[in-house]
């Protein structure tokens, strides 16, 4: 039974970023034409030259995930540095429209075993287009009797146009391009920068020791998004985010461009919430009896290192610290049967709501 590793990097989406033209016939350039700048690395980002990278149409691709030795309608080799610019003719490819192109790398092993990398996009005429191959040669071999399902990205993808170029909108139309390609929450919305990543589904923790209401963009990055009404300083400086609140993650894949210029990003996002991890669920209530010595025994989270109470507002409760615990102290001289006071816990990045009751 023939052994075969197949990796698949599947992305369906539009692109354009200027390149160079490189084609396997010797058509003249057209201005319909579409570029296609290719980069491959390895799974520790080493520039792979000298690589063959096949291209097929759509009738060609599906022919070729049955049988590999399909042969492709054009080709191109990596250079040492692991890059090279690919034209696709207009005349060949766009006549009848925008096509859903398949960038194929095949490695042969021996004769029963090889492996597979694609990413499919599809393709406007005179679109410029990106192709980030990261091969990962340490994958466990697939049982050839399963096919392969290409994995869509995570996240919901959209083209972001600046405000000069369309004004595209996110989550109610407050969060937006400026023309400097900074991420703009106009006054509702606060960004952290989580870095260069792989996708979404490597952004990590959040963190919020650098939010600001503007954010530069860079393809490859990451970026959390909050909404600054549920956000909180604490006593100690530090800032966290409500465990019931929206907190998007955006990634951003490339950039759009227009006749050379940069007109806007090309994203993919998701929205959820930060989860409660081990603090108590928002509107937790914890009984103090009058009669006693008015303090009450809150848990800390045991995981977290980094957690602290705050009062709400002016409420009077004082708090003091132990190892695992923090011990509240009603300070109300009015302090009677049936009156709450309400005030907040905060592990790490995050933070919820609690109240202290009184009972006789």
């Amino acid at each position: 039974m023939r052994k075969f590793i197949i990796a698949i990097l599947i992305t369906v989406l539009n692109g354009i970023l200027f390149l160079t033209s490189c084609d396997k016939k010797n058509d003249s350039p057209n201005d319909k034409d579409a570029v296609a700048r290719i980069t491959v690395v390895d799974e520790k980002g080493v520039p792979q030259g000298g690589l063959p990278v096949l291209i097929y149409d759509e009738e060609g691709y599906e022919k070729f995930r049955k049988d590999r030795n399909t042969e492709a309608k054009a080709f191109t080799v990596t250079l040492p540095n692991g890059q090279v610019n690919y034209r696709l003719p207009y005349s060949e490819w766009f006549t009848a429209g925008s096509r859903l192109v398949a960038f194929v790398i095949r490695e042969e092993l021996d004769a029963e075993n090889y492996r597979i990398w694609a990413i499919r996009k599809n393709i406007k005429a005179a679109e410029q287009i990106r192709i980030d191959f990261r091969i990962d040669r340490t994958e466990t071999p697939a049982d050839p009797d399963v096919p392969a399902v290409p994995e869509e990205p995570t996240g919901t993808p959209i083209d972001m146009y600046d405000e000069e170029n369309g004004r595209t909108t996110l989550f109610g139309e407050t969060l937006t391009l400026d023309a400097e390609h900074r991420l703009a929450g106009n006054n509702r919305y606060s960004f952290i920068d989580a870095g260069a990543v792989q996708g979404l589904d490597d952004m990590g923790e959040l963190r919020l020791d650098k939010h600001a209401g503007t954010m530069a963009i860079r393809p490859g990055n990451g970026y959390f998004v909050c909404k600054d009404i549920a956000l909180m300083e604490f006593p100690s400086g530090k800032w966290a985010l409500a465990i019931i609140s929206e907190l998007a993650r955006i990634y951003v894949s490339e950039w759009i461009s227009k006749e050379e210029r940069i007109v806007g990003a090309r994203l993919r996002y998701t929205v959820g919430q930060p989860g409660t991890g081990e603090l108590p669920e928002w509107g937790s209530t914890y009984e103090m009896k009058l009669s006693g010595d008015r303090s009450v025994t809150i848990p800390l989270p045991e995981s977290s290192d980094d957690s602290e109470c705050a009062p709400r507002g002016n409420t009077p409760v004082r708090f003091s610290y132990a190892k695992d615990h923090a011990t509240a102290q009603i300070t109300d001289p009015d302090m009677a049967e049936g009156k709450e006071y309400t005030f907040f816990i905060r592990s790490g990045s995050r933070y919820t709501e609690a109240r202290i009751r009184i009972l006789k």
